[in-house]
């Protein structure tokens, strides 16, 4: 049944094939207080966690012409002014549309609406649907750029 739900389920398990077979993304904790986002099942998150290290000389050996790989860059988490200004009103965009969604629901909720006025039932119906994408959109980029943030 999980693997068939359209939606979104929130899986916490220690059975290694379950998850295999029914997720699409693992949240892998590995006990340093990070969380590994991965495409696919515990399968895949493993491989992410064992990357194979490159270029290890024999033990007992000493390689003197090999040096390390330089340090990676800094990884920059400043957010353009664009995306900065998304993040701090997105929330609050996000709270205007439930308000309108609330109300439109209310609204719709009256069995008399469409026998008494077809056309405003329509209006609304119409302006319900489209305040739910803009909700889902604005949820959607405000995650995006969330995830920015973390890093």
């Amino acid at each position: 049944m999980i693997a068939d739900y359209e939606g979104t389920v929130l899986i916490v398990s220690h059975d290694r094939d379950f998850l295999d077979r029914t997720v699409t993304i693992t949240l892998g904790l590995d006990g340093t207080g990070k969380v590994d986002v991965v495409a696919g099942g515990y399968e895949d998150w493993e491989k992410k966690r064992q990357k194979p290290i490159v270029g290890k000389s024999k033990p007992g050996k000493q390689d003197d012409k090999t040096t390390p790989p330089p340090p990676p860059a800094p990884k920059s988490n400043k957010l353009s002014y664009k995306d900065q200004r998304d993040y701090e009103l997105l929330p609050a965009r996000i709270e205007e549309l439930e308000a309108a969604i609330s109300k439109g629901e209310e609204i719709l909720a009256d069995s008399d609406l469409y026998t008494a006025d077809p056309q405003k039932f329509a209006n609304i119906s119409k302006g319900l649907e489209n305040a739910r994408s803009e909700r889902d959109a604005a949820e959607e980029r405000w995650l995006e750029l969330a995830e920015l943030v973390e890093g």
